[in-house]
C-alpha cells in the first residue's frame, strides 16, 4: 500500500528542487557567469544592441518568428532567457547555442492567450464603487485600471499584464470579504501597473489591490502604481522585467514585521541601490489605513527612506527601527505555532534569520516532529524548504500528508486527490538531494530557492550526510562539521532566512540525559545556534520514563523548558490539537 501511496505522490523534479508533490520548477539553477559573458561577446562580435539593465539583460529576440524586432530578457542571476511577446523560456545557454546558428522562428513555446474565467463581465458599477468604501473613489478611476465587475460573483476582475503588455492573468477582488485570488497562466507572470505618466522613473510597490486602488487614484507627479501578484508571498522572476526601467522602486507595505521582512528580501532581486521603502511605524501605515486616517499620502510618499546604507555609525540612524520593533512586539517574536502552543511560551516563535540546532537519539522521532514542525509554519505562509538526505522525498511527503490530513488514507483512496489538490497549495519544496552531498552542491541549489520562491525557512535532515565529501586535504570531520555550521550561520543571517540543522548526538549512556554538549562534534554548533532543542526519551530506562522535547538553549528571550511529546500513530502526530481525526464537509 505504501509503495502505491509513493507512486501517487511521485513528483516532478528539476535541478535539486521539487515543488510539494506535482508543481515542477521549471528554472535551471544559477547561470555560470562564464555563459553569460559568452553571450555577450557574441552579441558585440554579431553587432546586435544590448542593454545591462538592474537585473536582467535587455536584447533582441531573434528566435520569434515575427518580421518585427522584440525585446527579450536575460535574468543575471538565473540565466533564464524570457520573451515576453512569443513566450519563450529558456535557459541562456541553451539561447546561445540558437543565436549562433541564426536559428529565426525557432521558439518552441506558442503564444498563448489568458482567458478569463468569468463569462458575464461588464463595466464598473455604481453599486461596485460604492461597495469598496474607498473615499473619494470614481467609477472612472477603476476603470482607467481595466477593472471589470462580474455581478454573480460579487467581484472586480483586474488584468495581470507582462512586460509586453499581454493579459497574462488576473487578480480577483471579492466585495463581500475583500479577500483576493491570482489566477495566471502556467510559467507566466506579470503585475498590475498604473502609469499615469509617460515614462515615469518611480514605482511604488504595494502588497494588495485595496492599497493599489487607492495609490493609483492619487495621481503623484513621475510615479506609477504597481501591485504585486502573489502579495508577499513571492516576487516571480517572470515579473523582474516589468521593473527594469525604474530608477526608483519604493516598497510601501502593511504595518508589520513580515512585510518588512519581505521588502529586505524582495529589494535583494531589484537592485537594493535603486531600492526605498515606508517605514513600518504607526504614523507611516499602508495606503488604505492612512487613507482611512485622512493622512497626506505625498507626505508619507515623500519620506521613503533607502533600502542600504553604507554605513551606520549613530543610535540616530537605529532608532525609527526600534520604533518598528516595539510598535510590533508580536510580530517580531516571529510565526506562532498552532501545533505547539508550548512551544510559543517559551520561544515565542519561529523567527527569519536564526539557526536552530534539533538533537535526540537514534530512533527518537527527530524528523517526524520536524516534519510536524515544519508543516505547522507552511500552513501559515511560511514558505519551506526540506533537505531531507536520510529519508527519501516520497516517504517524507507521505508523512507530511497523514499528518496534514489527521490520519492514514490507505483505507481511504477516494479521498486522495481531495487531500492532495488541498496540500499542493502550500509552499513546500523538497531538494532532491540522497545520501552524503557536497556543501557547494546543496548551497547553490538553497541559495537559487530562496531566489526564486523566496523561501523562509531551510531544513537539514540530517547534517551528518554532508560529511565525508571534502576534497581538501583537510579530511578532519570535525574541521568539515564546523565549515558546514558557519556557511549555514552566514547563509540565515545574510538572506533573512531561518535555519534548522537536525543532527545526531554524540554515543552517551541510555540512562543520561542529553545536554548541549551531547551535540555531536565541537562546540561550534551550540554557539553559532540561537536556539537548541533536545528530543529526550526516557521510556526505555524507566517504569515511567517520558518523551519531552527539552529547549536548552533560546537566544531571543532565554526561556528554557520542556514541552511532552504525546505520539499518535494514526495521524503521526506529536499535537493533541491533532488528535481529532478531519473529515471531508460534504
Amino acid at each position: 500500500m505504501f509503495k502505491l501511496l509513493c507512486r501517487r505522490l511521485r513528483p516532478r523534479i528539476n535541478n535539486g528542487i521539487v515543488k510539494n508533490f506535482v508543481l515542477p520548477l521549471t528554472v535551471d539553477n544559477s547561470v555560470d557567469p562564464k555563459v553569460m559573458i559568452e553571450f555577450k561577446k557574441h552579441l558585440r562580435n554579431q553587432r546586435m544592441l544590448f542593454k545591462d539593465g538592474p537585473t536582467c539583460l535587455l536584447v533582441e529576440c531573434h528566435l520569434c518568428d515575427s518580421t518585427s524586432s522584440n525585446d527579450a530578457y536575460v535574468n543575471k542571476r538565473t540565466g533564464v532567457f524570457l520573451c515576453p511577446k512569443c513566450n519563450m523560456k529558456a535557459n541562456v545557454a541553451d539561447v546561445l547555442d540558437l543565436y549562433e546558428k541564426r536559428c529565426k522562428g525557432n521558439a518552441t513555446c506558442k503564444d498563448v492567450e489568458y482567458k478569463t474565467i468569468f463569462t458575464n463581465l461588464q463595466h464598473i458599477s455604481e453599486h461596485a464603487c460604492e461597495s469598496l468604501g474607498i473615499r473619494g473613489l470614481k467609477v472612472s478611476d477603476l476603470e482607467y485600471l481595466d477593472a471589470q465587475y462580474e455581478p454573480s460573483a460579487d467581484c472586480i476582475r483586474f488584468p495581470i499584464r507582462n512586460v509586453a503588455n499581454k493579459v497574462v492573468g488576473e487578480k480577483i477582488l471579492n466585495l463581500s470579504d475583500k479577500t483576493e485570488k491570482t489566477i495566471e497562466n502556467y510559467n507566466s507572470s506579470g503585475l498590475l501597473i498604473c502609469n499615469p505618466f509617460q515614462k515615469p522613473t518611480r514605482v511604488v510597490l504595494v502588497s494588495n489591490l485595496l492599497d493599489y486602488i487607492i495609490l493609483s487614484f492619487q495621481r503623484f507627479n513621475n510615479t506609477s502604481i504597481c501591485c504585486l501578484p502573489n502579495g508577499l508571498k513571492s516576487l516571480p522572476q517572470e515579473c523582474l522585467p516589468c521593473l527594469e526601467n525604474f530608477k526608483e522602486v519604493v516598497f510601501w507595505f502593511d504595518f508589520d514585521t513580515a512585510n518588512w521582512d519581505a521588502a529586505k528580501n524582495f529589494s535583494k532581486k531589484l537592485e537594493e541601490k535603486r531600492c526605498f521603502f515606508i517605514r513600518p511605524t504607526e504614523s507611516e501605515p499602508a495606503p488604505s489605513k492612512a487613507h482611512k486616517k485622512r493622512l497626506n499620502l505625498q507626505h508619507i510618499l515623500n519620506k521613503a527612506t533607502p533600502m542600504c546604507h553604507k554605513s551606520i555609525t549613530t543610535f540616530n540612524a537605529l532608532k525609527y527601527d526600534i520604533l518598528s520593533e516595539l510598535q510590533n512586539i508580536e510580530k517580531v517574536n516571529g510565526v506562532k505555532w498552532k501545533r505547539y502552543p508550548t512551544l510559543n511560551k517559551i520561544l515565542k516563535g519561529h523567527r527569519k534569520g536564526e539557526l536552530t540546532i534539533l538533537t535526540g537519539p537514534t530512533g527518537s522521532g527527530k524528523t517526524t516532529f520536524m516534519s510536524e514542525y515544519s508543516l505547522d509554519l507552511a500552513l501559515q505562509g511560511v514558505s519551506t524548504l526540506w533537505g531531507s538526505f536520510e529519508i527519501r522525498n516520497c516517504r517524507l511527503a507521505a508523512t507530511l500528508l497523514r499528518q496534514y490530513v489527521g490520519y492514514s488514507l490507505e483505507d481511504k483512496l477516494h479521498e486522495f486527490e481531495y487531500w492532495t489538490s488541498e496540500f499542493e497549495k502550500y509552499p513546500l519544496y523538497f531538494m532532491t538531494f540522497h545520501g552524503q552531498q557536497p556543501l557547494k552542491l546543496v548551497m547553490e541549489a538553497i541559495e537559487h530557492a530562496q531566489y526564486i520562491h523566496d523561501i523562509s525557512h531551510v531544513i537539514i535532515d540530517n547534517l551528518q550526510f554532508m560529511m565525508g565529501t571534502s576534497m581538501t586535504q583537510k579530511s578532519d570531520k570535525f574541521w568539515e562539521q564546523d565549515a558546514i555550521i558557519t556557511a549555514f550561520r552566514s547563509f540565515a543571517t545574510k538572506n533573512n532566512v531561518h535555519v534548522t540543522l537536525v543532527m545526531h548526538p554524540r554515543k552517551e549512556r541510555a540512562e543520561d540525559e542529553l545536554t548541549t554538549s551531547s551535540v555531536f562534534g565541537t562546540a561550534k554548533a551550540t554557539q553559532e545556534a540561537d536556539n537548541v532543542l533536545i528530543i529526550q526519551d526516557k521510556r526505555l530506562t524507566s517504569l515511567r520514563g517520558k518523551k519531552y522535547l527539552q529547549i536548552v538553549k533560546n537566544r531571543y528571550s532565554g526561556d528554557l523548558g520542556i514541552m511532552p511529546l504525546d505520539f499518535d500513530k494514526e495521524s503521526l502526530s506529536y499535537s493533541l490539537s491533532n488528535k481529532k481525526k478531519k473529515t471531508i464537509s460534504s
